[in-house]
């Protein structure tokens, strides 16, 4: 039996008020899991531009904002 199939086999013998509890902590479980996701994000981010400072490979303001038309 997989994990889901578990799950829904608890969720439907469960009484409704620990069903609200169990949704609002699931609910969190996800919050907190896309949060540390994005967390990783920003730091393979902020790894590849100290890379890019390391390695002189980056541009100037004035050719940023040519680039970008402003």
């Amino acid at each position: 039996m997989t994990i889901k199939e578990q799950l829904l086999q608890t969720i439907e013998q469960a009484p409704e008020p620990l069903l609200k509890e169990a949704l609002n902590y699931l609910r969190y479980l996800i919050e907190k899991h896309l949060e540390e996701l994005e967390e990783q994000q920003d730091l393979e981010d902020l790894k590849l531009a100290r890379e890019d400072l390391q390695n002189n490979r980056t541009i100037s303001l004035e050719q940023l904002k040519q680039e970008l038309g402003l």
